[in-house]
């Protein structure tokens, strides 16, 4: 590499700090960076993986970088985009939004950092530390990425540490400071809803925005929260109704609720204003198709909440308790299938709907993690044909499948095509003329701890059965040869039992057991 003076930066752009190591990185100080002994079976590891992240990770991901940029166009917009990200999807076997930020991740790589890119080619940048910079680049603007690509391809890269890297990669993004591209606050407004990944029953909400309505909305929540705990205090020293006693449980422990469980009541079961339009009240959808046994107490296998969500079994049987109604759904004990024959009108009955609901509770494309329990649409894989419906695809289970509105929208138009067999469930869906995927339809409502032990049961049945079977055949039963010794070793056993049994001195003990007329046909015991 050429280890010049960088030339000075023009006016208005970063600096160009000449960025290199102390010593190159030899085969000697790659091992002393590891920490191990040379010549030793750790050092031989640590150099066949720094050698084989420089040779072959960086060749296949450049590879794939290439092929993915090959999907992205300026111009997509729309359906276009979209059905470029699930093919990319399908081709990566991945979520469709990381098919989406990949698709973008390798259109700036070759268009904004192609010195970068190059050493990564070349195996002197590491893929890890080139997917931080396309992360750290992001909301800068293109004549920006660009202006880092230069600077950071001319550091020795195939040398400098790890630390040293993101260390100057900070510096070199935030000396743009106000001139990066950020959104406003006011374009930042959001809420996300994220379950708890360790299944307890719990979820959080984030609310983002600008600083000074998020900081309103938590003095105005605080306010209300002192205000209904002073009113609940008065309301026990008077022996007046409580208020916002929404489950009794200030009334049962003679103490008012505490700030934070006031706070959470408030911001969850105040009325939402909405400018004077209805919004139909929500109900939870609890699905719980096998697990009957849980709300009976005789399993602890989870309920799912809006066919994804695992709740445990307590939270279910609670809100089961409180459910003013329950949706029945038939179906095979085995397959899992509806069992109701299908229907001749283009709407699915309702117990089929709910059926449906429970078997495709995320968007049927493949890729696509969008929840569609209550939020999206049953789709007819093959047509209906509302002036003859012999004609087209039946309003079946088997030829029905829930999508969400944008996916369901481009299948309409044409730019998705399923097909489903009906005989293996697999459906093959074509993306434009960009892709290929086949998925398996789900047709297993068994929860997993549930299905876990009916597969340890059935297990056990085949074992029990194949022992009978050996039973049955004599295959466990002894030879001839083998009885004889059995009965010889137990006849030595009784004696050897009944003389140690009648001794009383200790010579006698010493003298052994007398010998045992052997039974014709047998020699000595072999003892």
């Amino acid at each position: 590499m050429d280890q010049h003076q960088p030339a000075p930066a023009r006016p208005g752009e970063p600096p160009r700090t000449p960025v290199q190591a102390r010593r190159p990185l030899t085969s000697q100080s790659l091992i002393e960076r590891a920490g191990v002994a040379p010549r030793t079976p750790e050092a031989q590891a640590v150099q066949r993986i720094f050698q084989r992240r420089r040779r072959e990770h960086a060749a296949l991901f450049a590879a794939e970088m290439r092929d993915l940029a090959a999907l992205w166009s300026a111009e997509d917009e729309g359906d276009e985009k979209a059905l470029h990200a699930l093919a990319a999807a399908a081709g990566l076997r991945t979520k469709l939004s990381r098919g989406e930020d990949r698709l973008r991740d390798a259109h700036v790589a070759l268009t904004e950092l192609p010195l970068c890119f190059a050493r990564v080619e070349q195996g002197a940048l590491p893929v890890d530390w080139f997917e931080w910079l396309i992360r750290s680049v992001l909301r800068l603007t293109s004549l920006q990425r660009r202006q880092v690509d230069e600077r950071v391809a001319a550091w020795q890269l195939e040398a400098i540490d790890v630390e040293r890297f993101y260390r100057e990669l900070r510096t070199l993004v935030d000396w743009f400071g106000r001139a990066t591209v950020q959104e406003r606050p006011q374009e930042q407004r959001s809420v996300f809803i994220q379950p708890s990944p360790d299944g307890d029953g719990t979820a959080c909400v984030t609310i983002r925005g600008p600083i000074p309505e998020i900081i309103a909305f938590g003095r105005r929540l605080d306010a209300a929260a002192r205000a209904v705990q002073d009113s609940q205090r008065r309301a026990l020293a008077d022996g007046a109704p409580i208020p916002f006693d929404l489950d009794g449980d200030v009334a049962a422990s003679g103490r008012p609720m505490t700030l934070s469980a006031l706070q959470y009541a408030v911001a969850t079961r105040s009325m939402l204003e909405t400018g004077g339009v209805e919004v139909p009240e929500p109900a939870f959808r609890l699905s719980v198709v096998v697990p009957v046994l849980t709300l009976l107490g005789r399993s602890n296998a989870p309920a799912m909440l809006d066919g994804t969500i695992p709740i445990p079994p307590r939270m279910a049987r609670e809100l089961v308790a409180r459910a003013p109604a329950f949706e029945r759904v038939l179906t095979a004990p085995i397959s899992g299938q509806y069992l109701p024959s299908a229907s001749t009108t283009y709407r699915p009955t309702r117990a089929m709907a709910e059926n449906l609901r429970l078997i495709d509770p995320v968007c049927a494309v493949p890729g696509c993690t969008r929840n569609v329990m209550t939020i999206g649409e049953t789709d007819h894989i093959e047509e209906f044909d509302l002036e003859d419906p012999a004609r087209g695809g039946p309003t079946a289970l088997e030829n029905l499948h829930r999508l969400c509105r944008t996916h369901h929208r481009m299948k309409t138009a044409g730019l998705l095509d399923p097909e489903r067999d009906q005989g293996s469930g697999t459906t093959r869906w074509r993306v434009g003329g960009l892709a290929v995927c086949e998925t398996v339809r789900n047709t297993d409502l068994v929860t997993r701890e549930l299905s876990e032990r009916l597969q340890t049961a059935w297990e056990r049945y085949r074992s029990d059965l194949e022992f009978e079977a050996l039973v049955r055949a004599g295959v466990l039963d002894e030879s001839p040869a083998e009885a004889a010794d059995s009965e010889e070793a137990y006849r030595w056993g009784r004696h050897l039992f009944e003389h140690y049994s009648r001794a009383e001195e200790d010579e006698l003990l010493e003298q052994g057991p007398p010998p045992l007329a052997p039974v014709p046909g047998h020699g000595p015991p072999p003892f």
